[in-house]
């Protein structure tokens, strides 16, 4: 008598398409099916003695990373939600690799997780689309609205970073920096189109530089900046709290006061934000609160409860007004 697991490392055939098959689902071609009914009879494959709609209560959590804040407040919403009804949670972390993705998804199956709750910061809609396929509930986290049939929860991006140019342009700044995380990133690309289109309306004096997530992703560029161009600037705004962290270590060093000299905004609200010198104008995104309602959903999806259509919820955001921005 042989596992899933087994069989599918026999014939070739993933331990999704296999789940398919067994369900009942009408995507999988007759001639892959005939072959995965045979290779079932052949190794004896016995069903688990449960109800074929037995509960496991076992949710799997896919993230990009566990790297900084982001993505460990969402989990920890999630987990705190799951865990509040009844269920257990299997968090495993991509490391952004996408094959990385698909090995962790297979085990997920292996497991027999009722649902899983994906957080990607990539554009795999249809990786997804044939993940959703398998009949398993599935609520994306973080990620841009599309086609592909499934709950989302997350914020919307671009009016975020919108208010927060618009706050600096209120308070008279009209020479301005920009700090993006990553263009691969969807949430950081309408982060930025939103400032630019923003600044081409209001006609100011916008430079984008390049960055990334991490405080190395704002003290280098902002640091190179200054050698290269100095101070043509009066305002910094970030696209996360982290690199914002990291280009006020790079003002500092170069002699500049915050807010006297230059003032700064970022975007996240991390924990430590309100601790920095001085405290940290940003804008909070509810972290916590975007896995709550995550784990929410997919409790729904699995339980059978709430709407049959596809669900996007946007939480609202807000700007967190500190002493790191000045009027001048």
């Amino acid at each position: 008598m042989a596992t899933l697991r087994e069989i599918s490392k026999k014939i070739g055939i993933s331990i999704a398409t296999i789940s398919r098959v067994l369900n009942g689902a009408d995507n999988v071609s007759e001639e892959t099916r005939k072959k995965v009914l045979k290779a079932l009879k052949e190794y004896d494959y016995q069903p688990p003695q449960v109800a074929k709609r037995k509960l496991h209560h076992l949710i799997g959590i896919l993230v990009p990373t566990l790297w900084g804040n982001h993505y460990n407040l969402i989990a920890e919403g999630i987990e705190t939600e799951l865990t509040a009804n009844g269920y257990d949670s299997f968090l495993s972390s991509t490391s952004q690799l996408i094959n990385k993705e698909k090995e962790i998804l297979e085990q997920f199956f292996s497991r027999r997780v009722d649902g899983i709750i994906i957080c990607t910061t990539k554009n795999d809609d249809e990786h997804i689309e044939k993940l959703i396929k398998t009949a398993i509930p599935v609520v994306a986290v973080d990620r841009k609205d599309s086609n592909i049939k499934v709950d989302s929860v997350g914020i919307d991006n671009y009016q975020s970073a919108y208010n927060g140019i618009k706050y600096l342009y209120k308070m008279g700044h009209r020479k301005i920096l920009f700090v993006q995380a990553s263009r691969n990133t969807y949430s950081t690309y309408e982060r930025e189109q939103a400032v630019k289109d923003f600044a081409k309306r209001k006609n100011l004096e916008l430079t984008v530089l390049e960055g990334n997530f991490e405080f190395e992703g704002g003290y280098y560029p902002i640091k190179e900046y200054l050698e290269k161009h100095g101070k043509n600037f009066t305002a910094i705004f970030f696209s996360n709290d982290q690199n914002a962290l990291g280009g006020m270590r790079a003002l500092y060093e170069s002699g500049l006061s915050i807010p006297d000299d230059v003032s700064v905004i970022g975007f996240d609200d991390d924990r430590y934000s309100k601790f920095l010198y001085p405290p940290l104008t940003t804008i909070k995104q509810p972290r916590f609160e975007m896995g709550e309602m995550a784990a929410k959903l997919i409790i729904e999806r699995i339980e059978r409860k709430g709407s049959k259509v596809k669900r996007r919820i946007i939480l609202p955001t807000e700007l967190i007004k500190r002493s790191s921005v000045k009027q001048i």
